[in-house]
């Protein structure tokens, strides 16, 4: 058996082509279903953020996967997957395993050293577990790459200054307004992305915050905490003219707003200049929004540049955060390569953990 990963992520390809290949959280049982059963494999995991897609399988041979995985991809999203292959990257066994580890530990992120990507981790994992795709060796492989991920941040200043998605997209509505205090932010979702983004704004001293959502009994606590107002998504247009700074952060795979209904909103403010940061991927806004004058559009690969500001002192830990991860790669192979793992891990080691995961997952 091989642990074999393909992928995709910020760095090989860009968010219009990302977001045609993103897993909606509803898809995913089906999806692992498929996967196990089109290329005959035990055990997969399926990791779908903003800034990857990534499917980790347990092969019983290597020969032909990865262009069936790809095939995959291509008709379960519908998309035509030829001459993309500069987009995707594939690893096997050790690199699949040392790859996850350092996705894990902030390494491989848009903003390194980032921690969201632990939780998106723990959740993807969480995930395959309750769809039955996990076996021995997934658990115990996952289950390390989370422990690794935390021993990273725990030993090292990796996390010191890190900034998230969130923060990075603040950070740019603060560049375009440096005072935010006397603007409105709209934040359309209550997500985890939504409530860590308004955790931001509320350091920055925002009053005035309108929190868009489908879900009114998500969005109303969220606004509550931040003294912000909570609108219904059937209510964005009417209240988007009183919007300084909109951020897009919602599961949805569809435009939530279109050029029309930006044009419309323009007409109202009377042109006054209005700011959209999409941080979403599928994307949340239409990308003609930013072809209106006095409209301008952000989306996540243009927050790429100011993640990569005060990363000099993070980059200085790599080297210690490497030696953790191969330290634990080493002890992961040698017990795959023993048969250890295969014959012992159902037994986990961390089950308080992986409740408390599953807890989580199914409160969302």
């Amino acid at each position: 058996m091989d642990i074999g990963v393909l992928g995709l992520n910020h760095r090989t390809a860009p968010v219009e082509f990302r977001e045609r290949l993103a897993f909606q959280v509803e898809k995913l049982p089906h999806a692992l279903s498929a996967v196990r059963q089109e290329l005959d494999v035990p055990e997969c995991v399926i990791l779908s953020t903003c800034n990857r897609v990534e499917l980790y399988t347990l092969l019983p041979a290597r020969d032909g996967v990865q262009g069936r995985l790809k095939e995959f991809l291509s008709r379960f999203h519908h998309v035509d997957l030829r001459d993309s292959d500069s987009h995707f990257y594939w690893y096997s066994q050790p690199d699949s395993v040392r790859h996850l580890f350092r996705v894990t530990a902030g390494l491989d992120s848009m903003v390194v050293g980032e921690s969201e990507i632990l939780g998106q981790v723990r959740e993807a994992y969480t995930q395959a577990v309750s769809c039955g795709s996990v076996g021995g060796t997934f658990h115990r492989f996952f289950q390390t790459a989370i422990r690794t991920g935390k021993e990273v941040r725990a030993k090292t200043r990796i996390g010191q200054g890190a900034t998230s998605v969130s923060s990075v997209a603040v950070e740019l509505a603060r560049r375009i307004f440096q005072d935010l205090a006397s603007k409105t932010i709209m934040i359309v979702g209550a997500g985890q992305v939504g409530e860590s983004t308004l955790h931001y704004l509320k350091g920055q001293g925002v009053r005035s915050v309108l929190v868009a959502n489908r879900s009114m009994d998500a969005a109303g606590p969220l606004a509550e905490a931040v003294g912000g107002q909570a609108v219904s998504l059937t209510e964005l247009e009417e209240y988007l003219p009183k919007a300084d700074i909109v951020i897009g952060s919602t599961a949805a795979d569809h435009y939530l707003l279109t050029r029309e209904h930006v044009r419309r909103a323009m007409t109202v403010r009377r042109q006054r200049p209005l700011f959209f940061i999409d941080i979403s991927v599928p994307r949340n806004l239409d990308p003609q929004i930013g072809q209106i004058e006095n409209v301008y559009l952000y989306d996540i690969d243009d927050l790429e540049g100011i993640a990569s500001a005060n990363l000099r002192m993070r980059l200085n830990e790599v080297e210690a955060c490497s030696a953790i991860i191969e330290e634990q790669l080493t002890d992961f192979m040698g017990r795959l390569q023993q048969g250890v793992i295969a014959s012992g891990a159902k037994q986990s080691l961390f089950k308080n953990e992986i409740a408390t995961s599953a807890l989580r997952a199914s409160s969302q």
